[in-house]
Order: C-alpha cells, then sequence, then structure tokens
C-alpha cells in the first residue's frame, strides 16, 4: 500500500476515505507503508448538514453557561480546558503491553501529560535548522505550477471582512488593500460587516454595506426579510464543541452554513472584480483566470471547518472545484506574523519566539513562532497553537444582556417600537464606538436614542441612554480574562522550552480595543510587559499577511502537531491482556486483536513541512482476492491511553 497523505499546512486537501479493510496489519518490517505527512482531521468532509436552529431573527447570539457535559463554554471560566473535542472513531480504549516505549518526544508542560504506551514505531526524521529558500510564492497548497502574477488575500471574518491584492512581480511587492464597496457612498471602508439580508423566496437582497433595499425607513429589515450574521462560525460546529450552535442567530429555511458563506463570498467576489478591473484594467483581465487566493481561517478550527470553507469558495466561484490549486487556506495568526516580519515590525534573532494573539470577531487564535534562520527569515512553530470563541462577539452578547435588563425597565408593551428603536442605537454605537474606546477609566457612555420620553429608571434622559463604566466592564471583564488566561498559558509553554520571548503581538479587529491591550500589558509577566506590541495597522495586519503569504518565500518551516494521526490495525492478540471478544482469526493461522491502532504522529510533535512521515504495514490477501484497497487516517485530539 502507498498513498500519499497531505501535509499539516492549511489549505491541504483530501478525497474522502473509505473503510479500513479488517485484515490490515500493523508490522515493523512490512513491505508496504504509507508515506506523507498528516493531513488535518476530517477533512475529507466537504459539506457538513444545515444548523439551522430556532431562534428570534436579529437576536445577537450567546454563549450559554449552562453546564452541559462535554461541553466547555465560552468564555471558559479559570480551571477548565482550553478546548474538548470528541475522541476519533475508533476504539481507543484497548490497553497496551505494560512497559511498552512511549511514542514520539516528549509534550510540552501544559500540553496534556504522558500518552498511553503503544508498540515501538519508526523514527521520525530528524528536525533540520537549516532550510533551504523556497521559490516565490511558494507556500502550502498553492498552485506552484501557475505563473499568475496577481495575488488575492482574502480575510473572512465573523464581523467584518476585507480584500487586499498585490500585482507581484518580486517579493517586495505592496499590498492594496479594496476600500471602496457598493452601498458605502463616498466613505472607504478597509473592512465591511459579514452580513447578509434573505427575502422570504432565499434570495439575498443585501449584504455588507449595500444593504438599502433590505431596510425599511425605520431601519429595521423589511417585512419577510431576514438579517443572517456571524455565519462564519457556523462552518466550524462540525466536531468542535466549544461553540453553541443554540445561540448562533437562524440560518435562513433551506440554507446550510456552506451555502449561506458561499452566498456572501459570492458577493464579496462580484465587489472584488469590479474594483480590481477599475485598478488594474486589461492586466486583470488577462490575469482572472490565474489568480492565486489566500484566504484567511482562525488556527483553532477544525478541518471540517477548513473544508467547510473551501467548499463555499467554491460554491461562489472563487475556483472551479477541488482539482483547482489556486486557493490556499492561511491561519490568521500566521498571516498576521507574515505581514510584520515583512514591515520590520520584528527585530528577532535566531532562538527568539514571538508570541501571536489575534483577536478576532469570533475567535482568538494564539500561536507561538521561534526564529531558525534570519536570511532568508524563516519560523517554526514553537508551541500548539490555541485559542476560543472568546472574539468581539462575546462582547456583543454581554452588551445585550445589559441593555435588554435595561429596557425592561422602561415598562413598555411587548412588541414596542421605542424599545426596539433604543435596543438597535445602542447595540450600533456599542460596536461602532464604545467597545474600541473604552479604558476603564470611570467614563460613563451616552447614547443617543433618538427619543423624547424620559426613562429615568432606565438610565434615559434628555434622549440619551447612559451606561457607566461599570455596565461596560460588566461586557469585558470575562472576555478579556479568558484572552489573559490563553496568553499566559502560552507563555508558560514558550518558557518551558526555554526559548526567548521577544515580543507578544496583539493583531485582529479585537486587537484594536485600548482596554483589551492595556490588560495584556499589565498581566503578562514584568520582564514582558514592554514586549507587548500592537502594529499601527492592526485591523488590516491580516488580510494584507495573507496576500504576503503568496509574495514571499516560505516562512514557517515545521508545525507542531495539535492531534495524533492514527491508523486502524491488527495486532497479535495476547492472552490475559485483550478482550476476548475482540480475538479474530488472520490468514497466517494466528488470532489478532481488533481495534488496535498505531499512531504516527503524536500530538505535541513537531512536524517538518514537505517532509513525508513513514509507517509501515502489511496486509494478507487470500489467493484472487483484489490488491487494492483504501485505509482510513484517524485523527484524535484527546490525549490516547
Amino acid at each position: 500500500m502507498s498513498s500519499r497523505l497531505k501535509s499539516l499546512g492549511f489549505g491541504s486537501k483530501r478525497k474522502s476515505s473509505a473503510n479500513i479493510q479488517p485484515n490490515s496489519v500493523a508490522s515493523p518490517n512490512g513491505s508496504t507503508s504509507t508515506t506523507g505527512t498528516p493531513p488535518p482531521p476530517n477533512s475529507s468532509q466537504t459539506s457538513l448538514p444545515p444548523m439551522n436552529q430556532p431562534g428570534i431573527p436579529g437576536r445577537p447570539p450567546s454563549y450559554t453557561y449552562n453546564n452541559v457535559q462535554g461541553r466547555p463554554q465560552s468564555p471558559m471560566p479559570p480551571g477548565q480546558p482550553q478546548m474538548a473535542h470528541h475522541p476519533p472513531p475508533i476504539d481507543t480504549r484497548q490497553p497496551y503491553v505494560p512497559g511498552a516505549p512511549q511514542l514520539g518526544p516528549p509534550q510540552p508542560p501544559g500540553y496534556g501529560g504522558a500518552y498511553g504506551q503503544v508498540p515501538p514505531q519508526p523514527a521520525m526524521p530528524q528536525m533540520q535548522n537549516q532550510f533551504g529558500p523556497a521559490r516565490p510564492a511558494e507556500v502550502e497548497g498553492a498552485g506552484r505550477n501557475n505563473k499568475a502574477q496577481l495575488i488575492v488575500g482574502i480575510d473572512f471574518g465573523t464581523t467584518f471582512s476585507g480584500v487586499a491584492f498585490a500585482f507581484a512581480t518580486n517579493t517586495e511587492a505592496k499590498e492594496d488593500i479594496i476600500t471602496e464597496w457598493p452601498g458605502a457612498g463616498n466613505q472607504t471602508k478597509q473592512k465591511i460587516p459579514t452580513v447578509l439580508y434573505y427575502d422570504q423566496y432565499q434570495k439575498v437582497v443585501g449584504w455588507g454595506p449595500d444593504i438599502a433595499d433590505a431596510l425599511a425607513p425605520t431601519g429595521y429589515p423589511k417585512p419577510g426579510v431576514q438579517k443572517v450574521e456571524w455565519f462564519k462560525l457556523q462552518l466550524m460546529l462540525s466536531g468542535n464543541t466549544y461553540i453553541d450552535p443554540i445561540n448562533l442567530p437562524p440560518l435562513p429555511p433551506g440554507k446550510s452554513e456552506i451555502d449561506v458563506a458561499a452566498d456572501y463570498l459570492f458577493k464579496l467576489r462580484q465587489a472584488m472584480r469590479v474594483q480590481l478591473q477599475k485598478t488594474l484594467g486589461e492586466v486583470f483581465n488577462r490575469e482572472e483566470r490565474n489568480i492565486r487566493y489566500f484566504l484567511t481561517v482562525p488556527a483553532i478550527w477544525n478541518d471540517a471547518g477548513k473544508a467547510a470553507t473551501r467548499a463555499a469558495a467554491i460554491q461562489a466561484g472563487f475556483i472551479r472545484d477541488e482539482n483547482d490549486n489556486r486557493l490556499t487556506l492561511v491561519t490568521e495568526p500566521e498571516a498576521a506574523a507574515m505581514f510584520c516580519s515583512k514591515t520590520g515590525l520584528l527585530n528577532l534573532k535566531i532562538h527568539d519566539a514571538v508570541l501571536i494573539v489575534d483577536c478576532g470577531g469570533g475567535t482568538v487564535d494564539l500561536i507561538a513562532y521561534e526564529v531558525e534562520e534570519e536570511s532568508p527569515f524563516t519560523v517554526a512553530e514553537c508551541t500548539a497553537g490555541s485559542g476560543d470563541s472568546c472574539g468581539s462577539t462575546a462582547l456583543n452578547r454581554n452588551f445585550s444582556n445589559i441593555l435588554r435588563a435595561k429596557i425592561r425597565k422602561m415598562k413598555l408593551p411587548d412588541g414596542s417600537k421605542t424599545a426596539g428603536r433604543v435596543y438597535a442605537k445602542c447595540i450600533m454605537d456599542f460596536e461602532n464606538r464604545i467597545k474600541a474606546d473604552f479604558r476603564n477609566n470611570g467614563q460613563k457612555w451616552a447614547v443617543d436614542v433618538g427619543i423624547e420620553a424620559e426613562f429615568p429608571e432606565a438610565g434615559i434622559e434628555e434622549g440619551y441612554m447612559t451606561f457607566t463604566n461599570e455596565e461596560i466592564l460588566q461586557c469585558f471583564e470575562p472576555v478579556v480574562n479568558r484572552i489573559l488566561e490563553l496568553v499566559r498559558n502560552q507563555i508558560i509553554a514558550i518558557q518551558a522550552q526555554n526559548r526567548s520571548l521577544q515580543n507578544v503581538l496583539v493583531v485582529g479587529g479585537f486587537g484594536a480595543s485600548e482596554y483589551l491591550f492595556q490588560q495584556i500589558e499589565l498581566h503578562v509577566p514584568p520582564q514582558f510587559q514592554s514586549k507587548v506590541v500592537r502594529p499601527m495597522d492592526s485591523v488590516a495586519a491580516i488580510v494584507k499577511g495573507a496576500v504576503t503569504a503568496g509574495i514571499t518565500e516560505r516562512v514557517i518551516t515545521s508545525r507542531v502537531a495539535r492531534r495524533h494521526y492514527l491508523m486502524a490495525t491488527l495486532q497479535p492478540f495476547k492472552e490475559g491482556y485483550h478482550p476476548e471478544q475482540y480475538r479474530v482469526p488472520s490468514l497466517d493461522g494466528k488470532d489478532r486483536c481488533k481495534y488496535t491502532r498505531q499512531i504516527f504522529v503524536q500530538k505535541g510533535e513537531r512536524v517538518k513541512i514537505g517532509e513525508p512521515v513513514k509507517v509501515s504495514f502489511f496486509r494478507q490477501v487470500a489467493p484472487g482476492a483484489t490488491l487494492m484497497y483504501e485505509d482510513i487516517l484517524y485523527a484524535c485530539d484527546e490525549d490516547v491511553w
């Protein structure tokens, strides 16, 4: 058996896996092998079931604090694990022989204890410090055979999205951000809302900033029009337990999360094409079929989410099909690191580490990189990435709860237009002003709610609703505390590897929050407080970094495996050790035990990009039987014992 398995690099694709044959047998001296770098799990799924959930249209989602078993909530209280996952789809409870050697290198402190003892495995390739320069635009998953010079980066965010491009003739090409969008008038916007409006026939009648046809004069959606937002989070629900689908806004009837994401990306692509034609003219018409797209995704996304994102991009028309390699998925912190390294913000030397804290609308991603070479600049993942769904949308949920409590004090009848107007104006002001400017300095915040009546018990006087510093602090504290916990854990992991942390780089839309930046500075260890930095253009760092990924040499040389990769095998049956019900006969007359496994990449292990991982197997085949078969590659997030 010989099969190529895609690398840990983002943007990888897999064919759908077939069922493993019951007579696959692990053998250290087998005649056949599985060769490749392990792919991410679940990436064979290119479509996910609809996640339509009942709820009130337009109601901001929340992350419930109900203590549902197996589902840590966001923001998560201290002491809980950072993420929870389901076990792999095989029986992993089988014990191994006591005293058998542990597979793979030891885990860094803070990322799980010792693993289960397993049979000896083939040695992993030795890590090398030297890494030769790659060709320009050589990024994992990119179309290396294409000579296209036009690179387009897409920051598809939970709340806001952006597009940048470079007509790249060399690695010094400058990234330009598209700032003119339909419906925005004379305003220029680097990021536009990730929002759609559907009519009762599931036709898109408004998107991003172009929503005039979807709204009534009151500013609310017209009758029969449904506002859909935060749908990006639904792309990663399969296999994830820290996002609660019940508290996400409902999708339109008959639409899956991939359909909705594709509708938005289609509109984004249409507007992008118009602007690129204006800017590049005939050059765009000539190069459009060869454009390479670099689409950002959160680092904590599982591979079902990445596969769903790719499927949405295909459905939106960015590429033709799965075989078109012009689309690469780039993690958001990786894009930020590439942008900052190009701009010279980070002055790093060999073995220095930088921690990227990417704070977005839906998720916060953290990952640490260690410098391997200064020229050409290359880095390796220093720790396994971490994160949670504690982005700025969690602030909106908290603010919505406080606002609803204040509105109830107005004692207005159900369905009151006045109450709806107050709610809408306050939510908008929180999103556009309070969220970014809050500093916890005792300031009160007055919002013009446009009503003449006085409701002093609700904080409304002279047409303004007032929010105290303490009320806004209640929105921030649980979310920021979770982020601080993630930062703290990453710093501990970096120190455990005896690396010198030189910068804590805060990026992303939520990263522009003054209070969040202030709190990160205050709560990192004293020796790192002066090393917390934020680029001047932190909001655009991700989308510009996505373009940088397409026009520079390969930067990241190795990754830390975020999960185990394994295959089901039939090990020799051991009397008194393996359960009797798992005994199966084999063609060589020896009984074997089913549901055993062979792990060939250990969670927490460094895997070099582009270098294969080889594992030997043999298969017993009866005379006349087919010699063609397929095996399942499993991925497991749990600590395997």
